[in-house]
């Protein structure tokens, strides 16, 4: 299992409920590969830790960077995992402006 931490910068004026959606439909998507992880928006851009099986996670990624609701997608690390920093979730959405919880689960 892999865990990929990336960041990008959001399309202006995104809505709260355009947030909404694209979490519920992570959650939907996630479940049916096991991906579990954790989406942050401060405003301006997004950071997202994803965690599962390296062939999904692959093409989750080619799907993220395609998604027109942002762009700049840089992913900032990518590490080997024995156990899950996001267990149980498979898409938590994360209020605030900080992406401490993001970064901790990379060390984790």
């Amino acid at each position: 299992m892999i865990r990929i931490f990336y960041v990008s910068t959001a399309m202006p004026n995104l809505t709260e409920t355009e947030i909404t959606q694209i979490v519920a439909t992570a959650k939907q998507h996630n479940a049916k590969f096991e991906i579990t992880g954790a989406l942050a928006y401060n405003g301006v851009n997004f950071a997202q830790v994803l965690e599962g099986d390296e062939i999904h996670l692959e093409q989750l990624m080619d799907n993220i960077k395609n998604d027109e609701r942002h762009s700049g997608v840089i992913e900032v690390a990518r590490t080997s995992t024995e156990k899950r920093a996001f267990e149980g979730w498979h898409m938590k959405h994360i209020e605030g402006l900080k992406f401490d919880e993001l970064v901790h689960a990379m060390s984790a």
